[in-house]
């Protein structure tokens, strides 16, 4: 027989987990959380990690969900423990992750009465969850029903059309580690059946007389880890001369029919050609959209937006919302075909054109680029194996990833929910664990790498995963977005200059590492599988300074 803790309300939670997939767990080290611990780790049915610093185990979780999408389950003791869950659960919150937060707590009566590692756990993550549940302690038949009630209430929160983490926080009185054979189950189980969210008839006679009236259509496609939009959908679209559509690497959508290295392109746009590239209507689809230029050109166009997205309706990043639209964005891209005429423009024409032309301009310039942040990043790009997952951290890193043509189809993940530094590298981690078939890349500066360096901090660093830090002396973002190098803090403060290079950090936690300082080493040091970790040095370059001649080139 198998043994399991011998908290009834721990029971109940596993029957539950098996009943809604979640097959991942990652446990945190405590005493509090103890019953969790040997509840998870003795059923077989889970895959059980353990990461101790929590703020990188819940940013593991949240990776490993990315790629398993389903909800991935996270359990850790009282007190300050669950508060540092809280970056991953804010960042899984915007990325619309499923993660279920378990949180062990003291019971209620010893809230602020001096007893250790107790807080006032409820509700603790605020705003940022999907759902929250107070599961106490059961003495009865009636506490029972409303603790399973509760439970199924927020499991189903998890993994709903918006998905997102919620969080669940148990008090557990002592004794915690006492076991048992005996195993209880959900008396009732509410199993909730799936609803398609078609366009209405009304909806679609608003849409029908906005998108007939207004001709020049830009589809811009943000973040999209799930990728779910229908590569027949965008065939469609490709054909249509009056839509462009518009995408970053993070939409993970294949560029061939994509506008998709859109900063280059709005440089080359002056101020007396904007109105021939301005949109009549915009059509927003997936998540987070990384560039500010994109975004000043689009609401510089004070054209209408219609938004396509299950969560957060009332997102406005233009500024000037239409219409929002809570369905997939297969349906509305269908309808978009089927149903409405194409205008007489060429639209689509001349942003392609001048795709063409950025191609052309860039082969040209970053031949000229010396050794710098720019041209590492290039030269990973070419040299890494088609279908690699990319997984780029914050500031310049993704920055720059967007600079080149996705020609191998990579499939790109960046934390652009609240677009942090913290947590790159233990996400990484996570969806590498999750997803041993693939090769998983994360490229990052070293600031975030400094910042997370806890992901290290663990048993499982998998094969298929390999880091390739770019350290440029401390966050090069700084120094190229405008205002900080105007004031007396720019080096100290702002781009926190530093001199510290990663070797006896990565040797501490058992990993082969090489450091570089040219193209010709770093390429080299790519081709040898076993190396873990490469540090890519270039402190000493004006990496700033050699983009805004890329860009200054470019035009």
């Amino acid at each position: 027989m198998m043994k399991t803790s011998a908290k009834i309300e721990v029971q109940l939670l596993v029957d539950a987990c098996k009943r809604i997939g979640i097959t991942h767990v990652v446990l945190s080290p405590g005493s509090r959380n103890a019953p969790l611990s040997i509840a998870f780790d003795e059923d077989p049915f889970f895959t059980n990690i353990l990461i101790p610093d929590e703020r990188s185990a819940a940013f593991v979780a949240m990776g490993m969900a990315q790629q398993l999408k389903k909800p991935v389950l996270i359990a850790c003791t009282s007190g300050s423990a669950p508060l540092n869950y809280y970056p991953a659960v804010v960042e899984a919150f915007y990325q619309q992750i499923p993660l279920l937060i378990v949180t062990a707590d003291r019971p209620a009566q010893w809230t602020d009465q001096g007893d250790g590692q107790t807080i006032r756990q409820q509700h603790v993550f605020g705003s940022h969850v999907n759902d929250f549940a107070q599961l106490n302690e059961i003495h009865s038949d009636e506490d029972r029903w409303f603790f399973e009630r509760n439970l199924a209430r927020t499991l189903f929160s998890s993994n709903g059309k918006m998905k997102g983490p919620v969080h669940l926080n148990m008090p557990f009185s002592e004794p915690l580690y006492e076991t048992t054979e005996a195993t209880a189950q959900l008396k009732s189980w509410i199993e909730p059946l799936e609803i398609d969210t078609q366009i209405s008839t009304n909806g679609k006679v608003k849409l029908k007389n906005l998108l007939t009236e207004k001709q020049r259509k830009l589809i811009i496609i943000g973040q999209n880890s799930d990728a779910t939009i229908s590569l027949n959908s965008l065939n469609e679209i490709a054909k249509r001369k009056d839509t462009v559509v518009l995408s970053e690497h993070t939409s993970n959508v294949p560029p061939s029919n994509c506008i998709d290295r859109i900063d280059q392109v709005l440089n080359l746009i002056d101020a007396e050609s904007e109105n021939i590239f301005s949109p009549d209507v915009i059509i927003q689809l997936g998540d987070a959209i990384i560039s500010k230029k994109i975004k000043r050109f689009l609401r510089r166009s004070n054209a209408p937006v219609i938004r396509v997205n299950h969560a957060f309706p009332e997102m406005d990043v233009f500024q000037n919302l239409k219409y929002s639209l809570q369905t997939d964005n297969t349906i509305f891209l269908d309808f978009l075909n089927s149903e409405i005429e194409i205008s007489d423009v060429n639209f689509a024409q001349i942003w392609t054109a001048m795709k063409t032309k950025v191609q052309q301009k860039h082969n040209e310039v970053y031949s000229t680029i010396p050794y710098s942040d720019l041209k590492v990043v290039g030269s990973l790009l070419d040299s890494l194996e088609k279908n690699t997952q990319i997984h780029v951290s914050n500031s310049s890193m993704i920055r720059y990833a967007l600079l080149f043509e996705n020609k191998k189809n990579f499939t790109y993940y960046c934390n652009r929910g609240t677009s942090g530094i913290d947590g790159s590298t233990s996400t990484a981690l996570g969806a590498a664990l999750a997803n041993p078939s693939q090769k998983h890349l994360m490229l990052t500066g070293d600031l975030s790498f400094l910042y997370d360096s806890n992901a290290l901090w663990n048993a499982y660093f998998p094969e298929n995963l390999r880091i390739v830090i770019v350290n440029n002396g401390g966050g090069d973002i700084f120094n190229i977005i405008p205002g900080p190098d105007s004031t007396q803090q720019h080096k100290t403060i702002f781009v926190a200059e530093q001199q510290f290079k990663m070797k006896n950090l990565v040797a501490n936690f058992n990993l082969s590492y090489r450091e570089v300082n040219s193209i010709e080493l770093f390429e080299k040091a790519l081709l040898e599988k076993e190396i873990q970790v490469i540090e890519v040095n270039t402190m000493h370059i004006e990496n700033a300074n050699l983009l805004k001649k890329y860009f200054q080139l470019m035009k």
